[in-house]
């Protein structure tokens, strides 16, 4: 196909009663805390297990469409799909539990009460059982009104679940190991509903860098319709964040600010955003900052496992490309954004039927590190930095994502005594300091600059661990062996300081007669690096990345 012309262009909360039909499963503890009910009653639940619900008095075992069966094979299988809890006064404890997103509910239309099941959902209380030790009774209250999940048996031996008004020996449940489970790819960390939209914290099966199963996390943010249900959303917005260093900044923890991209579009998009390895749920790693082959591939699998949820959970198939995927991503992120486009592209551990149901069309990114040997090479030769804490950020990134090419190389191999000592990794590691705090320190300690910060094996390029990084920088490197088929929008600035114009440069030149889409550049308002990402951020949030 011949490739396009370049054009260089210089230019968290939850409803009440009333609300009926909030998403998500709720199971509050009442009475006890999580852990007394399952100390003082035997109830061992842990988050993502799954179990089958059964009936004490009948034996019969519960089915997503409110019927019951006596074959535990066949029964519907239940989770708690969270480990989060989130107090109500200093007893309950809230949880949710699916049963291939089918949710409970008891509701009362003003004709009586009675038990759904649907996508939709109502809260939910559990209460451990006052007569038998390890089971427990689904109840729910709406000020003085109070019912519980009951089973009748007719004359003819079938059985009918009902919201009964009293306590009776039929509504003691427990919960059974399941003995065939599913394999499920995400469970619910927290969810905020308010003004007819929804966020959610998840976590979603992904891999390490050495390949082994891993829960990551990431945020969710989904348009939906006034009763809470179906989305309204018409494409998805993948973004990949900046750097982020510390615990309260990550998505899943603090709406991103990127977030406002889908709070003040006019047409709002579903939103998704990965923390990344070493951030949220795996913030005890460190993160591999700018390995773009598993950075790509770990965010790529939330993007992929959030269609599960939008199917199950808001009515929308994304199988058939119906809801194309729009990527945005500004310094760390826009080397991962292009990373995500190009796995998605051209990996072959993404199916044909995957990539026809993500439909990437464009991607904007700002200011990225693209090409990392040159970048690296920069800051070697100019030695002062104006944020020295991208370079440890950096070569730690190439030794956690790339483990097959370093081995037992370790980070601290590239760092002089004086660094280490000056305990510029442990904060790093702690998670408790910003990038700006972090560079702080360094300047305090005077090993802001290359020169004072390597060891001298990583000052020598021709060393065994420089040979190891330039390979596994190389190997991160999107300016080549890749022919870009989504349209493709840079922003920089020719004067940013932290991330050369070089990167650019490297970009367009190695791509633009392999681009089968559009390739275009925008030069930001201001030059200083973070002023040019806000210049990005305010385009994005006002949708520009769909023009």
């Amino acid at each position: 196909m011949q490739a396009k012309q370049t054009k260089v262009v210089d230019t968290r909360r939850y409803d009440n009663l009333f609300a009926m039909r909030t998403f998500i499963a709720l199971l509050m503890i009442a009475v006890h805390t999580f852990s007394a009910l399952a100390q003082d009653n035997g109830i061992a639940v842990m988050p993502g297990a799954e179990y089958v619900l059964r009936n004490v008095a009948t034996g019969t075992y519960l089915m997503k469409d409110g019927t019951t069966t006596t074959d535990e094979e066949a029964a519907s299988n239940w989770r708690v799909v969270t480990n989060d809890t989130i107090h109500f006064g200093d007893k309950e404890h809230l949880y949710f539990v699916h049963s291939d997103e089918i949710i409970m509910q008891m509701n009362n239309s003003g004709l009586g009460w009675s038990v759904k099941f649907s996508p939709e959902a109502n809260q939910t209380y559990v209460m451990p059982s006052e007569t038998t030790a390890g089971t427990f009774k689904f109840r729910y209250r709406y000020m003085a009104s109070t019912r519980y999940l009951n089973v009748e048996v007719a004359a003819d031996g079938s059985e009918r679940l009902t919201a009964a008004h009293t306590s009776s020996p039929y509504n003691d449940w427990e919960f059974v190991p399941t003995s065939h489970p599913k394999n499920y790819r995400y469970r619910l960390m927290s969810m905020d509903r308010s003004s007819g939209n929804t966020k959610y914290a998840i976590a979603y099966r992904s891999h390490d860098p050495k390949g082994q199963e891993i829960w990551l996390s990431g945020w969710m943010a989904v348009p939906t319709d006034s009763e809470g249900g179906s989305s309204t959303a018409d494409h998805v917005l993948f973004s990949t964040h900046y750097t982020l260093t510390k615990t309260s900044q990550w998505p899943t923890v603090s709406d991103p600010i990127d977030g406002l991209s889908f709070t003040f579009t006019s047409n709002k998009p579903v939103m998704v955003e990965p923390d990344y390895y070493g951030c949220g749920i795996t913030e005890q790693y460190d993160n591999p900052y700018c390995a773009a082959d598993i950075m790509a591939e770990e965010s790529v699998d939330m993007l992929i496992i959030a269609h599960d949820l939008l199917r199950d959970l808001h009515q929308m198939d994304c199988s058939t490309g119906a809801f194309p995927t729009y990527g945005i991503g500004s310094s760390q992120g826009a080397s991962i954004i292009l990373a995500c486009q190009r796995y998605v592209e051209n990996s072959p551990k993404v199916s044909e039927d995957e990539r026809k149901a993500i439909n990437w069309v464009r991607t904007c990114a700002c200011a990225g590190c693209y090409n990392p040997i040159s970048t690296l090479s920069h800051y070697y030769v100019t030695n002062e930095l104006s944020v020295p804490s991208v370079v440890p950020f950096l070569l730690m990134g190439m030794v956690v994502g790339c483990p097959d090419i370093f081995g037992e190389t370790r980070a601290e191999d590239f760092f002089s005594e004086a660094f280490l000592k000056a305990g510029i990794l442990e904060l790093i590691r702690s998670k408790n300091y910003s990038s700006e705090e972090i560079t702080e320190a360094m300047k305090n300690h005077s090993v802001a600059t290359m020169k004072e910060m390597l060891s001298e094996e990583a000052k020598d390029l021709n060393s065994d661990i420089s040979q190891k990084l330039l390979k596994a920088l190389g190997q991160s490197d999107l300016t080549r062996d890749w022919s870009p088929k989504a349209d493709i929008k840079l922003y920089y600035h020719p004067e940013d300081a932290v991330v050369p114009h070089l990167n650019l440069v490297s970009f367009v030149n190695g791509l633009k007669d392999r681009c089968q889409g559009k390739l275009e550049t925008q030069q930001t308002l201001l030059s200083v690096h973070v002023m040019a990402c806000t210049d990005f951020f305010a385009r994005m949030i006002f949708g520009s990345y769909k023009e």
